[in-house]
Formats: structure tokens, C-alpha cells, sequence
């Protein structure tokens, strides 16, 4: 058995110190960096997350693995939904929730009119009193917890949209958003919607090891992925969920493709299960919706921070790191 990629990890970085994925960083939450744990005790836990998703049984494994079926494609595609048009929504009143789930003072200086206050690590606690009789739409900081979360909110059974580039990158970069917002906290409507026990056991350890794991909410930073290629390392797989042409046009180094978009579940046998997977995409949407899901169907994986990105923005041409096309 090859070395867990944490010990890899734990060897190659002297300092030992991990990027986490903070705030308005890029991870959806304020939380600022947590150090690394020993090699051992990552690897224990992708272990527990593997037998939580076993003991799951049949639900959570069909559910999962329907997610890219259960959706309409076409202009809503990726499973998100670009400021503006949901701003086109408000004003048409659809009948709908608002899901914020960055951190309590962060809705509290300004949130989408509307919206509803669950922050990330309380999802489990709330997941039955979310409606699965209308569309959910979320947002984080930039898109990426929230991407996560209408993934499991999709597996769940309620229909959960992702607001595109969450609040830092999204809403508050669109056109008149101020009109759209505002200071008043909302609550849920009552109403209870049973989720599947298997279900709702698996997402609820989910968040749980999300939150105080050493990835925080695994988003694994680009330096290390750096770090783990430059030492050619095997103990790991890369997969890109960039589209075809893109993938072709330049990709990270070892990097597997499997495109995102309807049926691509269908490609997942591709993909090793003795080892950690780091999925990465354009900015890090994406690749959470499918990393949310490989994890309900046992893998141990990460969503690289920021995705690709690009020069001078987020990712890893932000730091101009190489790209192969072989």
C-alpha cells in the first residue's frame, strides 16, 4: 500500500504549515489557516470517511451517483446560476429560498434580500427543515462551499442552485446589486422535509470532518499540489473536470480528464480508490460539486482552491505554475 498523500505530504513540507482556505480567500468561511496534523491522523480519517460512506448503503450510493442526472443542464449547465439572472428572478418573485451560508457577521453587514442565514458547518442541523418543494439558491464568499453544498443538497433531495462566484467574486461584482440586498435577518419558513437516514449520516459527517480538517472544508491549496508534483509524486491522483478542449490547450501535470457535465458519473471507475484525489476545474465550482460527491461515494477528495484560474487572479496560473499538454 502506497503512503497516504498527507504523509507525502508531512515529508515534503519542511515547515509543515498548511494553507487553509479562510473567509473571503476562497473557502466560504472566515476561518484563517490551520496547521498541518501528522500523516497518520489524516489518513485515519480518510478512512472514516470511507466506511461512513459504506455503511451508507444503497440510498446515499444512488443518489450520489444520479446527481449529474437530476438536474436540468442547458443554460443552468454546471449547476449555477449568474447573479444577474437570479437578481431577474427576485424581480419576477419566484417563490423561493435564498441560502447564505457564509459566517453569521458577514450576513449581518449585507446579504440578498431574502436570504436565510445557515452558516456551512450548520448545515447538517438544518437539513430537514430546508424545503425540497422549491429551488434553493446558495452562496458563500466565492462559490466554492457552496458548490459543495447544493451538490449534497441535490443528494439530499431538495433542488439547491449555486449562486456563481459566491458574494467577494459574484453578487457584489454585478451590476445594481445594492438594490438587491439588504440587513434584515430572515428565517426559514416552518416546515419539516424527512431526509433519508443513510443520507443525512453521511452529509452530516461530512461537515463535520470538513470543518476541522486539515484542508479546511477540503480545498487544498495550490502550493502543495505544487509541491506534490514537483516530486513526482504517485501516492495521489489529479483529475480535471475542465472540458476536453481545454484540457488539451494545457493541463496540470498527471492531471486525468473527465469533463464536467451530464453523465460523467459514468466515468468514475476511472478513478483510483486507494488514494486521494485533488479535483480541480476552471475556479473551484465545479470541481466541489464533484469532490462533494466522490466523498459520498467513499473517495478521499479535495477540490483544488481556486481551480485553474488565471494569471494575476485565483489558482494556480495565478502563480504562473506550468502547464503540460502531453
Amino acid at each position: 500500500m502506497k503512503k497516504k498523500l498527507a504523509l507525502t505530504l508531512a515529508l515534503m513540507l519542511v515547515t509543515g504549515a498548511l494553507a487553509a482556505c479562510g473567509g473571503s480567500s476562497g473557502s466560504g468561511t472566515s476561518t484563517s489557516t490551520a496547521a498541518a496534523d501528522t500523516g497518520a491522523s489524516a489518513a485515519a480519517g480518510a478512512s472514516e470517511a470511507a466506511g461512513g460512506a459504506e455503511a451508507s448503503g444503497d440510498a446515499l450510493q444512488t443518489a450520489a451517483m444520479e446527481y449529474f442526472n437530476n438536474f436540468p443542464w442547458g443554460d443552468i449547465g454546471n449547476n449555477q446560476i449568474k447573479p444577474a439572472d437570479l437578481f431577474g428572478k427576485i424581480d419576477a418573485g419566484e417563490d423561493m429560498v435564498i441560502l447564505d451560508i457564509r459566517q453569521a457577521d458577514a450576513y449581518g453587514e449585507s446579504h440578498l434580500k431574502g436570504a436565510v442565514n445557515i452558516p456551512y458547518q450548520d448545515i447538517p442541523a438544518n437539513l430537514e427543515k430546508l424545503p425540497d418543494d422549491k429551488t434553493i439558491y446558495v452562496n458563500c464568499y466565492t462559490g466554492q462551499t457552496s458548490s459543495q453544498t447544493v451538490a449534497l443538497l441535490n443528494i439530499a433531495g431538495k433542488y439547491a442552485i449555486n449562486i456563481q462566484s459566491g458574494w467577494n467574486r459574484g453578487i457584489s461584482q454585478a451590476d445594481g446589486f445594492e438594490d438587491y440586498t439588504e440587513t434584515t435577518a430572515n428565517e426559514l419558513p416552518d416546515g419539516s422535509y424527512p431526509v433519508d437516514e443513510a443520507i443525512k449520516t453521511a452529509i452530516t459527517n461530512y461537515y463535520s470532518e470538513a470543518d476541522g480538517h486539515n484542508y479546511k472544508y477540503f480545498n487544498f491549496p495550490v502550493d502543495d499540489l505544487k509541491a506534490l508534483v514537483d516530486a513526482g509524486s504517485e501516492d495521489y491522483t489529479i483529475l480535471s473536470v475542465r472540458q476536453a478542449e481545454d484540457y488539451a490547450k494545457g493541463h496540470i501535470a498527471g492531471a486525468i480528464n473527465i469533463p464536467f457535465g451530464q453523465g460523467m458519473q459514468n466515468s468514475f471507475s476511472e478513478i483510483p480508490t486507494d488514494k486521494p484525489v485533488v479535483v480541480y476545474c476552471y475556479t473551484g465550482q465545479t470541481a466541489s460539486q464533484v469532490m462533494a460527491v466522490l466523498r459520498m461515494l467513499g473517495h478521499e477528495a479535495y477540490n483544488l482552491n481556486g481551480g485553474m484560474g488565471s494569471s494575476g487572479n485565483f489558482g494556480w496560473l495565478e502563480k504562473d505554475y506550468p502547464v503540460v499538454t502531453d
